[in-house]
C-alpha cells in the first residue's frame, strides 16, 4: 500500500525531511502575516532549488522509473482535486445572485444594465487580447506541464452546441461539467427576476438561500486558495526536478507577455474607450491614482473598494449613486484581467504545453465562457486560479495547467487587480456619462483633494 513511498535510496529520505521543514516555514511565515504572495514564492523558489537538487533521483513508481519528486505530488494534486470540488456551487451562486440583483425597472435598472454591459466588453475585449497575446508567440510550446492531464474528445459542432445545454443538471454537477451549469444558472436567474415582478414572497426564500451557499463557497474558496503555496512547491519540485530549465525561461517569457497584454489592454481598449467618449484619459488617472496605487499594492479588489468609489466621488466627479453601484459590481463582474486577459492566456498555454490544438471555434467559444463566468468572480487575492479553472474545464483543457505558471502568479496579481480596478473606473465614468451623473467641472479641475482615512 506504502511501497511508492518506501525510502530506498538517502535522497528520498532527505526530499521527505525537506518536504516537511518547508511545509513548516510556509505554515509559520502565514502565522507570521508574511504576505500571501511571499509565501507562494517562496514555495516556487524552495520548490525549485529541491527538484534541481533532488529531483534527478528515480524511484520505482508503480513499475515506472520516475523522479523521487513524484512522491510528493499529491499535495497538489489535492489542491486541485479541492479547486474541482468548489467550482460547481460557486459558479452556480455567483451567477444567481449578480444576476438577480438587476432591477429591471427605472433609473437603477438602467444603470444595472449599462454596468453590465462595460464591465463585459471589456473583460470580452480582455479575453481577445490575451489570446491574441499568448497564440500568437505561442505561448507554452516548451512548457513541461506538470502532470500528464487529458485530452480533449473533438466532438461535431452541434454536439458541442447542445451540451451548452443539460438535459440532466444533476449529471453536470456530479461530472463537474461548468458550460451547463452556467447555462442552468441564466434560465433559474431569470425565472427568478419575471417571478418576483409576481409573487416575491416566493423567490425571496430561495435567493436568500443562495446568497447564503454562495458566501459559505466563496469562504471555502479563500481556504483552499490558502493552499496554493504548499501546492505550487509540489508541482515546482516535480516539474523541475523531470525537465530542465527551459520551462522556468518560459515562465519569465509569460511574465513578459501578460504584462504587454495588460499594458496593451489599458493604453488600447481603456483609455481609448474614454478618449472616444470625451474624457481626457491623463485626467482619469490623475484623479483615480489613489484607487490604483491601492490595486497594486494591495492585490485586492475588495479591500481596494471604499478608496475605488471615494475616488470616483470625491476626485472623479462620479455621483454617489453610479459609483456605489459600479463600483461593489466591479468587485464581482467583469474584472478585465482576472475575468479576461489572464483565463485566455493560460487556455492558450494549457493547450499548447499539452498539444492540444485550439481552433477558431475554441477562440469563440473562448469568449463566450469568459464573458458569462466573469460573472460573480469574488475579488480576492488568488481568485484568478478560479476563473481559469472554469475557462479550462469548459473548453475540455486539463485544469491543471492552472498550477503551470501558479508559481510567479504573485509577480502577475499586481498588475491584474491594477487593470481589474481600472476597468471599474472606466466602466463607472462611461456609466455616468450616459446617465447624466458625471460632473466634468470636478474631473477636469487641477484639484486632487485627499481622501478619507
Amino acid at each position: 500500500m506504502f511501497n511508492n513511498y518506501r525510502i530506498d535510496s538517502w535522497q528520498k529520505g532527505v526530499l521527505y525531511l525537506v518536504t516537511l521543514l518547508v511545509f513548516a516555514l510556509i505554515y509559520f511565515t502565514g502565522k507570521k502575516k508574511v504576505k500571501f504572495g511571499y509565501r507562494v514564492l517562496i514555495g516556487m523558489a524552495l520548490g525549485a532549488i529541491v527538484g534541481l537538487t533532488l529531483g534527478q533521483t528515480t524511484t520505482d513508481i508503480n513499475g515506472v522509473e520516475t523522479s523521487i519528486a513524484a512522491t510528493i505530488r499529491p499535495v497538489g494534486q489535492l489542491y486541485i482535486r479541492l479547486l474541482q470540488m468548489i467550482v460547481i456551487p460557486l459558479v452556480l451562486t455567483a451567477i444567481i445572485k449578480s444576476f438577480t440583483s438587476i432591477e429591471s425597472t427605472g433609473k437603477v435598472g438602467k444603470i444595472a444594465v449599462r454596468s453590465f454591459f462595460w464591465l463585459l466588453v471589456t473583460t470580452t475585449i480582455g479575453a481577445a487580447v490575451g489570446f491574441l497575446f499568448a497564440y500568437i508567440p505561442k505561448l507554452g510550446v516548451n512548457f513541461t506541464p506538470p502532470t500528464e492531464g487529458t485530452g480533449r474528445e473533438i466532438v461535431p459542432i452541434e454536439q458541442v452546441i447542445l451540451n451548452f445545454f443539460p438535459n440532466n443538471i444533476t449529471a453536470a454537477f456530479s461530472t463537474n461539467i461548468i458550460l451547463p451549469v452556467i447555462v442552468f444558472a441564466l434560465f433559474v436567474s431569470i425565472a427568478i427576476i419575471v417571478e418576483n415582478k409576481r409573487h416575491p414572497e416566493r423567490t425571496k426564500p430561495f435567493v436568500e438561500l443562495n446568497n447564503s451557499i454562495n458566501a459559505i463557497s466563496t469562504r471555502i474558496t479563500k481556504f483552499i486558495i490558502r493552499l496554493t503555496p504548499y501546492a505550487v512547491f509540489s508541482f515546482i519540485t516535480f516539474a523541475v526536478g523531470r525537465s530542465n530549465f527551459e520551462t522556468l525561461k518560459q515562465l519569465g517569457f509569460y511574465i513578459l507577455l501578460i504584462y504587454a497584454a495588460m499594458l496593451f489592454h489599458f493604453i488600447f481598449v481603456q483609455m481609448l474607450l474614454l478618449k472616444v467618449m470625451g474624457i481626457s484619459p491623463k485626467q482619469f488617472v490623475k484623479k483615480f491614482s489613489p484607487a490604483m496605487f491601492l490595486a497594486f499594492s494591495s492585490q485586492s479588489s475588495y479591500g481596494t473598494l471604499p478608496v475605488t468609489v471615494e475616488s470616483l466621488t470625491k476626485r472623479v466627479g462620479v455621483s454617489d449613486r453610479v459609483a456605489n453601484f459600479v463600483g461593489p459590481l466591479s468587485a464581482n463582474v467583469g474584472m478585465n484581467a482576472c475575468g479576461g486577459i489572464f483565463p485566455a492566456m493560460v487556455a492558450v498555454l494549457t493547450a499548447n504545453a499539452y498539444g492540444l490544438t485550439l481552433t477558431p471555434f475554441d477562440f469563440i467559444l473562448l469568449l463566450v465562457v469568459t464573458t458569462v463566468s466573469a460573472i460573480g468572480i469574488a475579488g480576492v487575492p488568488g481568485i484568478a486560479t478560479i476563473a481559469a479553472t472554469v475557462v479550462l474545464s469548459s473548453l475540455g483543457l486539463p485544469i491543471e495547467g492552472v498550477l503551470i505558471i501558479a508559481a510567479v502568479d504573485p509577480l502577475i496579481d499586481m498588475g491584474r487587480t491594477l487593470v481589474n480596478v481600472i476597468g471599474a473606473g472606466v466602466a463607472a465614468v462611461i456609466v455616468g456619462k450616459r446617465e447624466g451623473e458625471l460632473d466634468y467641472e470636478m474631473l477636469n479641475s487641477e484639484e486632487t483633494p485627499a481622501l478619507t482615512e
